[in-house]
């Protein structure tokens, strides 16, 4: 598998190559292309369940954008959306390249948690109904704004679990799903997917992992396994491996958040998209 070279600094400018990168070059230059999405984004909050919001952050290039690309954080999924953006996990794999997708012409929505888990979600109410009721209240309002766009759930580490969860209860929610580094391991009372099973399944779907990922709740043959054993399509990509705490195995910054390969894992998950 080739190895890619890490990005320049800061690591959001991660840029798309191929036949995608064309479409890039023609929308202006990358300062331009900064200005315009800056002017686009906005912090949305909106009624999901009764006394709850759901805020999101909605960063558009376009008024007619082909995907509406909705990320989930990994961890508590607690990434602190302010007027800003997000205050909180800059680092997390699908936050910093969350601009690959806006210059690409699509919209890149950010997901916090609801107002009722102001500390973070678990995995029990990340496979709740009424997380499911949360995400379905945003695509409702997304789907009302840009009626012509596609739809992709895109979760990492502990946010394919919120994908998962909506994958298994409204399969027909979005056009696309996408797991990367799957939590597939249960820890105590953090189940991650490994309760979950899709044996006939119809929608689409994608699982990403990290040949070289030493985090003890996504390993790499889980992740495989997962796939094959529900029809998923499988990307598998290498890094060189972590070699640091198992902590920072898990973390953003190690083969676990594809951290120096953002570049090639976001252009298999954009060509995946396209076919």
């Amino acid at each position: 598998m080739e190895h890619r070279k890490p990005l320049p600094s800061p690591p959001m400018a991660v840029l798309a190559t191929g036949v995608r990168s064309l479409l890039v070059a023609t929308l202006a230059a990358a300062s331009l292309l900064c200005a315009r999405t800056a002017s686009a984004a906005e912090l949305i909050q909106i009624p999901s369940r009764p006394d709850v919001t759901q805020g999101i952050w909605l960063d558009a290039p376009s008024s007619t954008p082909p995907w509406i690309v909705i990320l989930f954080a990994g961890d508590n999924g607690n990434v602190g959306l302010a007027s800003s953006g997000p205050m909180r996990m800059a680092g997390n794999f699908v936050l910093r390249t969350a601009s690959y997708w806006t210059g690409l012409g699509d919209a890149a929505v950010i997901f916090d948690t609801p107002s009722d888990h102001p500390d973070g979600m678990d995995d029990p109410f990340r496979l709740s109904d009424p997380a499911r009721q949360d995400v379905a209240a945003a695509i409702s309002v997304l789907r009302q704004r840009y009626p012509q766009a596609k739809i992709a759930l895109v979760g990492t580490s502990r946010g394919t679990i919120t994908v998962g969860n909506l994958l298994k209860r409204s399969p027909d929610i979005a056009d696309a799903f996408v797991l990367t580094s799957p939590v597939t391991v249960a820890r105590g009372s953090q189940a991650g997917l490994s309760g979950l099973a899709w044996p006939e399944n119809h929608a689409r779907v994608l699982v990403v992992s990290n040949e070289n990922d030493g985090c003890m709740v996504s390993p790499f043959g889980n992740a495989r396994s997962l796939a094959s054993g529900n029809g998923f399509a499988f990307i598998a990509v290498s890094s060189s491996a972590g070699g640091g705490s198992k902590r920072a195995e898990c973390g953003a910054h190690a083969p676990h958040g594809f951290l120096g390969i953002e570049q090639q894992v976001l252009d298999d998950i954009s060509g995946w998209l396209q076919h």
